[in-house]
């Protein structure tokens, strides 16, 4: 990822903007969410943060909820939050950015680090809300920055605009809420265990993420949080999941291709 330090500091209510919302410029919900942790805005970040938001704030790490990514920003001892060059994806009603943020702080022992990130908005009753947050790697100490080369233009203020194609099923399938209703499983498939990881007695749960088409048949999953990549438990949670069967989601009473969630356990009985 290429990084271009912009030097934003967020210390004071941009104008006019509502003080308890992110407005309707995809670009700027990072920086004004930023923003009010920096401030302690506890107004906007209730009104901001989504009831059901999941908050993973480490690779691999254990997800949390909205009163976690409340706390953090209540007690933040950050002095700067800077927003980086940020990639915005438009996912149907959804809004993905994936970004880089410098911290600064008073303490000694750590004064800088670096987050990357990746976020979901999505619209709420009356406003635009953060649905997940995911800190993919955090760095300590400074970076050293690098020019920009955006991927597909530039939107005011640095900003990246990348919006996909419609042929890439990702990018073209809705998540459910607002008017896209869940697909409803009619047809499941448990996974196979390899016989390597029998062997190695390997248990847990496969997360995955997949695309159920208009027909409910599924077309493309990957993984979101892995068990086994090395001794094929992975592989056999794609397989299944591939397998199931669905009677389709919908929007506004049409059939669409809408993401949704798969967890397939592994578990090994009693000898």
């Amino acid at each position: 990822m290429q990084i271009a330090i912009l030097g934003l500091v967020w210390v004071a209510v941009l104008a006019g903007q509502s003080p308890s919302g992110l407005g309707e410029d995809p670009w700027k919900f990072d920086e004004l969410l930023e923003k009010a942790v920096v401030a302690r805005d506890q107004v906007r970040i209730e009104k901001v943060v989504a009831a059901d938001m999941r908050f993973i704030t480490e690779p691999g790490g254990r997800e949390l909820g909205k009163q976690d990514f409340v706390n953090a920003g209540r007690f933040s001892e950050a002095l700067e939050r800077n927003v980086d060059t940020v990639l915005v994806e438009f996912h149907g009603e959804t809004v993905q950015t994936r970004g880089h943020i410098q911290v600064r702080t008073l303490r000694s022992a750590s004064p800088e680090y670096q987050i990357y990130y990746v976020r979901l908005y999505r619209r709420g009753p009356d406003s635009w809300q953060l649905a997940s947050h995911e800190t993919v790697r955090q760095v300590d100490g400074a970076v050293a920055p690098t020019p920009l080369v955006p991927p597909a233009g530039r939107a005011p203020g640095g900003y990246v605009i990348n919006r996909p194609s419609l042929s890439d099923p990702w990018a073209s399938a809705y998540r459910p809420g607002n008017s896209v209703s869940l697909p409803r499983a009619l047809q499941e498939m448990k996974p196979h265990y390899t016989v390597e990881a029998m062997r190695a007695g390997i248990q847990g749960t496969v997360l995955l993420e997949c695309v159920v088409n208009t027909d409910g048949t599924v077309s493309h999953v990957r993984v979101l949080h892995s068990l086994d990549s090395t001794l094929g438990l992975d592989d056999e949670a794609i397989k299944a999941a591939k397998q199931w069967r669905f009677a389709p989601g919908t929007r506004n009473g049409e059939p669409v291709p809408v993401l949704v969630s798969i967890e397939l356990t592994f578990t090994l009985g009693k000898k």
